[in-house]
């Protein structure tokens, strides 16, 4: 049985999240280039609580209700695409948690941070792409 309202709830958290997380590594960016050591303080505290705050419950919604739309829909058992997705999207979330465990630490490298954001866009795409083309 197909849930519309289901997928909507899906595509709408699963754009905030890789929304969230390409911002997250543009402000890592911009912090670093900032002179003014109260001003960088208070990007990495304004980082830190949008990745706890935010990214983490939408990250949430958009993991459960994927994993529920795939069972409702029986996608385990059409093709080899939606196992390509997953390990994209566990990248994805390792990337996530990566960034939120370089917050907490404070220890974010301009180098990194920099390619982040390269990574997260053609990650995404490639998601976008299994998602919407399911390749057999």
């Amino acid at each position: 049985m197909y849930q519309p309202y289901l997928l909507a709830l899906h595509v709408t958290a699963t754009a905030l999240v890789v929304g969230t997380l390409f911002l997250q590594s543009l402000v890592v960016v911009m912090a670093l280039r900032l002179n003014n050591l109260t001003h960088r303080e208070g990007i990495r505290l304004m980082q830190r609580r949008v990745h706890l705050y935010i990214y983490y419950p939408i990250l949430a919604a958009a993991v459960l209700t994927g994993l529920w739309l795939a069972w409702l829909v029986e996608a385990f058992e059409e093709g080899r695409w939606l196992y390509w997705k997953l390990v994209l999207v566990v990248l994805l979330v390792g990337l996530g948690l990566l960034t939120g465990g370089e917050l907490r630490r404070e220890r974010v490298a301009k180098g990194p941070a920099m390619a982040v954001h390269i990574v997260i866009f053609v990650v995404s795409a490639w998601i976008m792409f299994l998602a919407t083309a399911k390749p057999a």
